[in-house]
């Protein structure tokens, strides 16, 4: 086996401090604890609270379970709840886990805990040191220390990394590295840009190369790989995909998603050279077989997004033919306004105009998209205008003309060109960031945010606040709150984070991060969502249904989650429940998935196989 080139650590982790850092408790035995992943560094790690011992028979001991329910670490719950399952199959996370606890007497802590888990370390430090002026004898908790002592050296090293003071960046992480573990993977990631950005291209690959030998998640070695995809170069993401599909296997975990990043990978790499071929970019065309290789992947994963792309690929070149049987394949695995207007511009193209306004019947007046697209169908008589929107097709500019026709490949050399002639703009780099996300690069997205974020800083206030969801992006279009540039930015730096599976840090930064109350809310529903999804993923039926149960006290509960919600409830032997819940969505619109719900489901209760 091929082992990191970073030096062996002495201080070795108890088993429960390794299990929450990493999730299994078979992968620390195996490995006798955990390592840091900053070089040449010794590590001395506390166990977390109620992990020093195994718990007495028929009795599980939920000491550290309540603790992190306490302090809001969703991650560390999670883990919690694994390890104690995996001691008591039959055991279940308490009803009452998050409901106030009786404390023992003495000084309360809790408010310490609510501090720094909202980020407010200095606040914490000057709140500990009152209620010591308070009470000359009462100590904080050794924990409490050391995660404040945590906390600053992980702020050190974000807020180095935000502002791209990339040497700062690895100055933090060897003064804390217990900052930089699997528990606190955005940390890594971070410290590997921040080693590829200063042109340290081995000791980046090294980095990655750690967390995927080292981190046991099958979904952490997956997302890594996607990150390093941002700097390393194909023969070395290669061989960081064939060490994360192999090293150190843990137990109950797949490492089949690991194994398909690659085939990922170079599928985006040919969507991204189909969008530039499609905007006539000599450099991006396509040949014959690498245009069949893009098919074939589409249809066999019936990838309606990728069909969509191939259809703009084919209307971009005017054939108009090609272009009305891609969106029509598209609109038939997931119908979506999306997969409508290229219809409906695509029957255009053809001058069948009453199939266009059949494609387009099912939308009109509920997307702007589809109200826009008919305009191209039926022209409006009198002078343009009227309507203040900059994103028709006959916009006033040529980036605006982009958006219209969804081009982000256009969008992004458009973009450039401008910044080659006039320099970066924060509204410009923040236009590329949502253009990067809409061609499936969100590292290189979350990038374009940041720096956007910087220049925004700088720049001097331009009036009205940006609008969410008016730059290319739809998903906090009608936000009640107009968003300011920076939280826009912010906003998008979510995004991509989600998109690149960063579950654990966005999940720890989201409260203090500045977004408006209601991007906040949409991306804690999307981060629930996530965890629903993996948890079905993961054979955890119950916890499925408490995540949902949490995204549905926010947001209505769409009906896909509404389908993982009934197979929660099948696995759980709760059928008569799963029946009705398939039934209910199956009413509401049957489809090929809520039909297999109700078949499966009632031959299960009526034996009718």
């Amino acid at each position: 086996m091929t082992r990191p080139a970073f030096r062996t650590l002495p201080a070795l982790l108890l088993a429960g401090a390794a299990t929450l850092c990493c999730g299994t408790g078979a992968w620390a035995q195996a490995n006798g604890g955990g390592r840091a992943l900053a070089p040449g560094v010794k590590v001395e790690v506390a166990p977390a609270p109620g992990s020093g011992s195994a718990p007495a028979a028929g009795k599980v001991d939920e000491t550290a379970l309540r603790y992190y329910a306490r302090i809001g670490d969703v991650e560390r719950l999670e883990a919690e709840i694994a390890r104690l399952r995996a001691l008591d199959p039959g055991w279940e996370p308490p009803k009452d886990l998050f409901a106030p606890q009786p404390t023992a007497p003495g000084v309360d802590e809790s408010p310490f805990w609510a501090q720094l888990s909202a980020g407010k370390v200095a606040e914490t430090r000057a709140a500990i040191a009152e209620q010591r002026r308070k009470t000359p004898s009462w100590q904080p908790s050794q924990k409490l220390l050391q995660e404040l002592d945590l906390a600053e050296g992980a702020g050190r090293l974000r807020s180095a990394s935000d502002t791209k003071r990339w040497q700062d960046v690895i100055d933090a992480a060897a003064a804390q590295p217990e900052a930089v573990a699997c528990n606190r993977l955005d940390n890594a990631w971070r410290l590997a840009e921040a080693y590829a950005e200063l042109k340290q291209a081995d000791r980046a690959f090294e980095t990655y190369r750690t967390v995927v030998t080292t981190c046991p998640k099958a979904a952490e070695r997956r997302d890594t790989i996607f990150k390093a995809s941002r700097y390393l170069s194909p023969e070395r993401l290669r061989e960081l995909t064939a060490l994360g599909a192999t090293a150190n296997p843990a137990a109950g975990e797949d490492y089949s998603t690991v194994r398909a990043v690659e085939a990922e990978l170079e599928t985006g790499r040919l969507l991204d050279r189909l969008g530039a071929a499609g905007a006539g970019a000599k450099a991006g065309a396509l040949s014959e077989a690498d245009r069949s290789r893009i098919e074939g992947i589409v249809r066999e994963k019936q990838d309606a997004d990728g069909a969509i792309a191939l259809g703009w690929y084919f209307q971009r070149q005017k054939n108009y033919a090609e272009a009305q049987a891609w969106f029509s394949q598209a609109n038939g695995w997931a119908p979506s306004d999306k997969a409508a207007e290229g219809l409906v511009l695509a029957y255009n193209g053809l001058g069948e105009k009453a199939q266009a306004r059949a494609a387009a019947a099912p939308w009109k007046g509920k997307s702007s998209r589809i109200d826009q697209a008919l305009k191209a169908v039926d022209p409006p008589r009198g002078p343009a205008g009227g309507s203040g929107r900059p994103s028709g097709p006959q916009g006033p500019s040529p980036l605006d003309r982009a958006l219209a026709r969804h081009d982000y490949a256009e969008c992004l050399g458009i973009i450039r060109s401008a910044i080659a002639r006039s320099g970066p703009t924060a509204a410009l780099l923040q236009q590329r960031g949502w253009c990067l996300l809409e061609m499936k690069r969100p590292s290189e997205a979350e990038a374009a945010f940041a720096e956007a974020q910087v220049l925004a800083a700088r720049e001097p206030a331009k009036g009205e606040p940006a609008r969410s969801g008016s730059s290319g992006k739809g998903a906090a279009s009608g936000l009640p709150q107009a968003a300011t540039r920076e939280q826009e930015n912010v906003y998008g730096q979510a995004i991509a984070r989600l998109t690149t599976g960063d579950v654990v840090g966005l999940t720890r930064d989201l409260p203090r991060a500045n977004m408006t109350a209601a991007q906040k809310a949409e991306i804690r529903v999307a981060l629930l969502a996530t965890e629903a999804n993996r948890a079905l993923e993961d054979k955890r039926y119950n916890d499925v249904l408490r995540l949902l149960d949490a995204r549905k006290a926010l947001e209505p509960e769409p009906r896909n989650l509404g389908i993982v919600r009934g197979w929660a409830l099948y696995n759980l032997m709760r059928y008569d429940e799963a029946y009705a819940q398939f039934k209910a969505i199956d009413d509401r619109l049957s489809t090929e998935d809520s039909r297999e719900g109700l078949s499966i489901t009632w031959k299960t209760i009526y034996h009718d196989w």
